[in-house]
């Protein structure tokens, strides 16, 4: 697949989550949880551009972790492509936790008792898939040609 498969994928579930309906609810799990795997995808097509093997994105060191993934996209040099802010950096982290314990998939009875306390602001997520998608096409096309 590589960073320009991982690239297009991640281009298509932030579309799939932009073409959603307005939220009615405050927490409606599945723009959440594509604009994650958006994010989870793109930052794999980073480090799929920057060398890192397809087996090591799928699980090992990496999983579904969000943050562990940002942090080695820093490490690799991200910026160089994508400027992502401060905002966009903690909502990350803050999305970390509900979507690797799955709770954008699956009902989570602690996080609904206390309201999603740490849940992050969607709006803001979906700008950094923006920023990622946007900064990380030229690049991701261009490695396979």
């Amino acid at each position: 697949m590589g960073a320009f498969g991982l690239w297009t994928y991640a281009n298509n579930f932030a579309r799939s989550a932009k073409a959603l309906p307005p939220a009615v609810e405050r927490f409606e799990p599945v723009g959440y949880y594509l604009i994650c795997h958006a994010l989870e995808l793109a930052l794999k097509a980073f480090l799929s551009l920057e060398g890192t093997k397809l087996i090591d994105l799928a699980g090992g060191a990496y999983g579904h972790d969000l943050s562990k993934l940002l942090a080695a996209a820093d490490t690799q040099g991200l910026s160089r492509y994508c400027d992502l802010t401060d905002e966009h950096r903690l909502e990350i982290i803050k999305a970390t936790t509900y979507y690797a314990g799955k709770v954008f998939e699956y009902p989570a009875m602690g996080e609904a008792l206390g309201a999603y306390p740490h849940l992050p602001i969607l709006s803001t997520l979906a700008s950094a898939t923006d920023v990622l998608i946007a900064g990380l096409k030229e690049p991701c096309m261009n490695i396979e040609a």
